[in-house]
């Protein structure tokens, strides 16, 4: 039997006459503006397609993602197909969202459908193959060298991969590579207040408030990250008289105790409560990341451990890594570690402040938008030229 390991790859649907049926189903009518179809997971991977606004904001578009709280604050408005989670190798719910990727593109016919993953994103792309509809596939930015399996069950059916670091572009065969849709070097962007210098506005705003304000997220994903929220509480626990302590548990049981540990927080509700934080700690999402830098607090980023249960694979603990080596975010992987940092905070006030980053499109976002323009361009679909 063939090896269906992790590098396994979708058919090569060569069944011609199977795809032609296929393609004479419903076509978008004349004379009907363009569709792009954005298919995303909830967290960084939304955060990914949400940065890319300068493109999607110009056309027709529709949303296929989780009905979870962060994606329904962040895409409300939007038009939004809702897809069954969760989707890490979980085969019931890909046969699910197969079933209703052949009904909404069948319905559609979307000119060109969009994703960063995570496994919602297969059924879309082998059937958008299959339809004749062109598909763009974006490498995520925490993926720097190392590919993701939803990459690798994509690429083949995908008339572009685009990847945002140049270690990326050696993983992927005929990939493009773009530059990065946040810095891709933080820590110049992002300049620390040094403690013993003069104190700017954030840092003295800061340091004015009492009891100081911790805020802790560890988004929507399924899996628990339970150490983190059990180690927040009991820091919370200990300083009951002199911080204000609210974690966004997720999954995770309640800790009990003092600390406000909330299911989940509306996205806007979560920034608002970043921008007045002495101190953000998160997982290695650099979503969450790239918010709390641009909220002016430089995060305190305690990696998902895939040995642990929580997370599928171990990229979060190399990612992490690399943004403590950058200067970009402050770490810890130990709970004495966590609470170092946290009592740093506490007798120095300010010292996660930071330059606020700037919300502009980077470069590399700019060439990968007008990638994505460039293939809406009018090409009728049953002409499409798809790369093997």
């Amino acid at each position: 039997m063939r090896n269906l390991g992790f590098d396994a790859e979708p058919p090569r649907l060569r069944a011609e006459g199977l795809t032609v049926a296929i393609r004479r189903g419903r076509k978008r009518p004349d004379g009907t503006e363009a569709l792009v179809m954005l298919v995303t997971s909830s967290g960084g991977h939304l955060s990914h397609l949400l940065e890319l606004s300068g493109f999607w904001q110009r056309h027709r578009r529709v949303w296929v993602s989780f009905d979870l709280p962060d994606v329904v604050s962040r895409l409300r408005g939007e038009e939004v197909v809702w897809a069954h989670h969760p989707t890490a190798r979980n085969l019931p719910n890909l046969a699910r969202n197969l079933v209703m990727a052949w009904r909404e593109l069948r319905r559609r016919r979307p000119d060109l459908i969009v994703s960063t993953g995570a496994g919602v994103a297969v059924p879309f792309f082998w059937l958008g193959r299959l339809m004749g509809i062109k598909t763009a596939y974006l490498e995520v930015y925490d993926r720097i060298d190392s590919t993701t399996m939803t990459g690798r069950l994509v690429r083949r059916v995908s008339d572009a991969v685009l990847v945002q670091w140049p270690e990326q572009g050696s993983l992927y065969p005929n990939a493009q590579v773009m530059g990065t849709i946040w810095p891709d070097a933080p820590i110049v962007a992002v300049n620390p207040r040094d403690p013993n210098g003069a104190e700017d506005d954030v840092a003295m705003r800061r340091a004015g408030s009492h009891p100081a304000l911790v805020v802790v997220t560890v988004g929507t994903d399924s899996h628990r990250f339970g150490r983190l929220v059990t180690w927040a509480g009991r820091w919370a626990d200990d300083h009951a008289d002199d911080a204000q302590v609210v974690i966004q548990r997720g999954t995770a049981p309640h800790p009990g105790g003092v600390a406000y540990c909330p299911e989940a927080l509306d996205f806007d509700e979560l920034l608002d409560l970043m921008s007045r934080a002495d101190a953000v700690v998160c997982a290695a999402g650099p979503g969450t990341v790239m918010d709390a830098l641009r909220a002016g607090v430089k995060p305190l980023v305690v990696p998902r451990n895939d040995e642990m249960g929580e997370h599928v694979d171990g990229h979060q603990v190399a990612f992490a890594k690399v943004l403590v080596e950058r200067g970009v975010t402050l770490g810890a992987n130990t709970e004495s570690e966590l609470r170092a940092q946290l009592d740093r905070v506490m007798v120095q006030p300010g010292w996660c402040s930071v330059t606020p980053l700037s919300s502009a499109p980077t470069p590399g976002g700019i060439r990968i938008s007008a990638a994505l323009e460039a293939l809406m361009s009018p090409v009728p679909h049953d002409t499409v030229a798809h790369r093997g």
